[in-house]
């Protein structure tokens, strides 16, 4: 009698859990706390869960923070906006709605479009807090978009450094028509002493970014903290070699003619200076234009 008692039990208790662990298991996560999320993004851009009241103010504590539990009590509207709008988060994922944290800028075609935002930014931040780096394969692939994430230096805490970032996409970095308009892009931040890096990366790191799907977490000195192989990214507008690098030939060499034809009439354009000291490229790129001719 008393082992039927035992078997009872546990059969009650096994159907109790049972549907708990089908809800947690690996297709069907447990639930993310908000207050956890919060946490994940002070601390992927920079911000030490103990230094979280620092930033929010708002008369949290060290003791508010210390747990995820009790932090989730302590929230409210106007923190989480302020949070969303400081670091450029999408609030529809920081309420478990969507999947897209970042918003991702295209300026495919657009060079005006981005000379505005980037003048915007310089606006409120200024060259001296922002800095980029541009994510490529190093390989032609029509298949791969690349990369240009801007990093803005948005304050810091005993020395150190705390970020807001902005991913700008939508450029496939063998198709000539987006080698040409991409650097004019990089142009644009050389010239306004926003120096952008060249780092070429393998494609699923490539991916990874560049739909603003993944939290932003390189480490205590931002995307500096990126490994790959690293290139001039300020080339693509002064030496040919670089600018074409990469690019599909297509027939004929179509796609190589067309990117350097695409190359003067952006730099007739005035958008391919750099501002650097000694840049005169025009005749380095008809030498190259009269080697396809």
């Amino acid at each position: 009698m008393f082992f039927g008692e035992i078997e009872s039990f546990l059969s009650l208790v096994e159907r109790v859990i049972k549907p708990f662990r089908r809800n947690n298991s690996a297709d069907n996560p447990a639930t993310e706390l908000l207050s956890t999320r919060l946490i994940a993004v002070y601390e992927a851009h920079g911000v030490h869960r103990n230094q979280v009241p620092k930033v929010i103010g708002q008369g949290l504590t060290l003791h508010d923070v210390s747990t995820d539990d009790r932090l989730l009590e302590k929230l409210n509207d106007e923190i989480l906006t302020f949070t969303c709008q400081l670091f450029g988060i999408n609030r529809d994922w920081l309420d478990d709605a969507s999947k897209e944290i970042y918003p991702a800028y295209n300026f495919y075609k657009d060079p005006k479009r981005f000379e505005e935002f980037l003048s915007t930014l310089l606006e409120t931040s200024g060259s001296e807090n922002l800095d980029g780096i541009l994510l490529t394969v190093d390989k032609v692939d029509r298949g791969t978009e690349s990369v240009l994430i801007l990093q803005e230096t948005i304050g810091s805490i005993n020395d150190k450094q705390y970020y807001r970032y902005y991913l700008c996409s939508g450029w496939v970095f063998s198709y000539w028509k987006s080698k040409g308009y991409l650097t004019a892009i990089v142009a644009m931040c050389w010239k306004n002493n926003v120096c952008v890096r060249g780092l070429y990366v393998n494609k699923s790191t490539v991916d990874k970014y560049v739909h603003g799907n993944f939290l932003l977490d390189f480490g205590s000195n931002g995307i500096h903290e990126l490994k790959g192989l690293h290139w001039y990214a300020e080339d693509l507008a002064l030496v040919p070699e670089t600018y074409l690098k990469n690019i599909d030939p297509e027939e004929n060499n179509h796609g190589l003619n067309a990117a350097l034809s695409l190359w003067f009439e952006l730099f007739k354009q005035g958008y391919l200076e750099t501002g650097l000291p000694e840049a005169n490229p025009e005749s380095e790129f008809n030498e190259a234009l009269k080697k396809l001719t």
